[in-house]
């Protein structure tokens, strides 16, 4: 009987890990909150004079910024929570599912500029360390992933555009 090790399968944690980049508008809102609300303190604080009370660029260029970092966020949300949807859809509709040995291994190096490249049984897998559009395994055995020639693993995966997303990874013990 062949005994396997889950290395990968995709999960509430890979959404989040994939993720992050979701809170960067919520950082500049969150900075140009602070900057209309320090201005608003200093403009109370002082005796203005009555023809100065026109907002100024700085209050403006804060303004600007703190919608367009609500607009960013709902627009990264929406889309990520459409990606989500997606590998879940396909995730309960089936997988294909192939196991055996991983010929014609290319691994990505270390820097990058480059991606990871396998077959199995005929089959080519494709993808890199720094490719975030989907949800699917994506750690190169130069960061410490567990793919390289002549393994025995086990996939779960489905086609995307161009190339197999691999949504469960196991390896032979």
């Amino acid at each position: 009987m062949k005994q396997f090790d889950l290395i990968y399968d995709f999960g509430i944690l890979e959404v989040i890990r994939k993720s992050w980049f979701i809170i960067i508008p919520l950082f500049f809102y969150w900075l140009s909150v602070n900057k209309l609300r320090n201005k608003k303190d200093k403009e109370e604080n002082l005796i203005q004079n009555p023809l100065s009370q026109s907002k100024s660029f700085d209050t403006t260029k804060a303004q600007i910024i703190k919608y367009a970092s609500i607009i960013i966020f709902v627009f990264l949300v929406i889309l990520q929570t459409k990606k989500i949807y997606r590998t879940y859809s396909i995730l309960n509709n089936g997988l294909k599912s192939i196991e055996g040995y991983v010929s014609d291994f290319h691994g990505m190096p270390s820097s990058g500029h480059d991606t990871e490249r396998f077959k199995v049984r005929n089959v080519k897998f494709e993808f890199s360390d720094f490719d975030l559009t989907d949800f699917g395994y994506n750690n190169a055995k130069s960061k410490g992933g567990v793919i390289d020639e002549n393994v025995y693993i086990r996939l779960k995966y489905y086609q995307s555009k161009d190339r197999n997303v691999i949504l469960k990874l196991e390896k032979r013990k």
